[in-house]
């Protein structure tokens, strides 16, 4: 039986693939966007840089939300799959906060593209203000995640999509259900530097040096404390600490938790 060290050594280059290559694909998605962006008219008033580092930012938000955000897309699939059970399908703290770390990935990679910025444009005071927008960035994201599974939930005939393969003289084979509204959710996340690139100045970040205005912080706190709020309240009496059994149950075997 192999001693202790001798699994962590087994273990850990498992976990430095995983980091190169969700670090890897953080990267090849900044080219992606920034190609993308120059093909719909170029970057109009944003450097390169400043690009690097609005892309970070939400990049380090979005990542955040995504170490929790499987589970609430989760959430009409398991009513889909539950829907014999005498239970309702939860938002329960004890199945919406196992992590999943894939998001932590890109938490790192955001920030890797934020401290680049920040060393060609500078810093200043207002830099200390930056991680309440990626705080409100990611509040933003929940919400907008909670409103589409609530709607899943509600209606999970319509939102979500199971396939089953016919094998003839073998048993068929069910693909693991997919919930359209949840796929929107990310789609959405994953496209968001491109609006906020054509629509916003990029004074609303930099001052030329990497920071937040005030207005950026006053609009994105009414946007994700009110969207959060919106999704606490489209949840209103299925807020919980602790799923019901069968519901816990589905959510650790969709963690891959023992």
């Amino acid at each position: 039986m192999p001693d202790a060290p001798a699994r962590g050594r087994v273990r850990a280059p498992g976990i430095f693939r995983g980091l190169a290559v969700g670090l890897t694909l953080s990267f090849v998605n900044l080219l992606g966007a920034f190609l993308t962006i120059v093909a719909l008219g170029g970057l109009g008033e944003w450097t390169g840089t400043q690009f690097v580092g609005m892309f970070g930012a939400i990049e380090i938000a979005t990542g955040a939300a995504f170490i929790i955000g499987p589970n609430i897309w989760r959430l009409p699939v398991a009513e889909a799959k539950l829907s014999d059970t005498p239970h309702d399908v939860a938002f329960a703290a004890s199945t919406i906060l196992i992590p999943h770390w894939g998001g932590g990935v890109k938490c790192i990679a955001g920030a890797a593209f934020v401290a680049y910025a920040a060393v060609v444009e500078g810093v200043g005071p207002a830099t200390l203000l930056l991680p309440l927008v990626v705080v409100l960035v990611c509040a933003a994201s929940v919400g907008i995640s909670m409103l589409f599974a609530r709607a899943g939930v509600a209606r999970p005939d319509i939102d979500v999509l199971e396939i089953v393969v016919k094998r003839p003289g073998h048993r068929d084979a069910a693909l693991p259900g997919l919930s359209i509204g949840a796929s929107f959710v990310q789609l959405l996340l994953n496209v968001a530097t491109f609006p906020t690139v054509k629509l916003l100045p990029p004074d609303v970040i930099y001052r030329p040096e990497i920071g937040p205005s005030f207005a950026l912080l006053g609009w994105m706190t009414v946007t994700g404390g009110g969207l959060l709020a919106l999704g606490f309240a489209a949840w209103w009496g299925r807020v919980a600490w602790r799923a019901p059994r069968p519901q816990q149950r589905e959510a650790e075997e969709f963690a891959g938790v023992s």
